[in-house]
């Protein structure tokens, strides 16, 4: 596949406040790629019983990096912080991801599927 349809930037969330203080998250970044969108369907409109199904709002494969992991933050452009990014820019996190191969050659990708959310 073909990673043409922007970059991304990947952060990761720790908590910067002091001992015994409010937490206080701070981003930083993680990785940086280009990305291509994969195909995918929205969470179901009636979900079986006992069956908990993630929402998915966008797929994206990225280059291999296998420190992504769920619950990291995702803004599809290039940001060298997350202080620089716009209120425009949508904020996903990463409800699942998956670290394997293309299956149009032997390139390690990473597949994630997001679901947006506010910061």
């Amino acid at each position: 596949m073909i990673l043409d349809k922007g970059i991304c930037t990947v952060f990761r969330a720790a908590d910067a406040a002091s001992a015994g203080d409010i937490p206080a998250l701070e981003y930083t970044p993680l990785h940086r790629s280009w990305y291509g969108e994969l195909s995918f369907e929205t969470s179901p409109a009636s979900p079986t019983e006992d069956r908990i199904d993630l929402q998915t709002d966008a797929r994206i494969r990225v280059h291999q990096c296998r420190d992504i992991r769920q619950r990291d933050v995702v803004i599809l452009r290039s940001l060298a912080s997350w202080a620089l990014r716009a209120p425009a820019d949508r904020v996903y996190t990463v409800e699942r991801a998956y670290h394997g191969y293309d299956d149009d050659g032997p390139t390690a990708i990473t597949d994630l599927t997001l679901r947006e959310v506010s910061p």
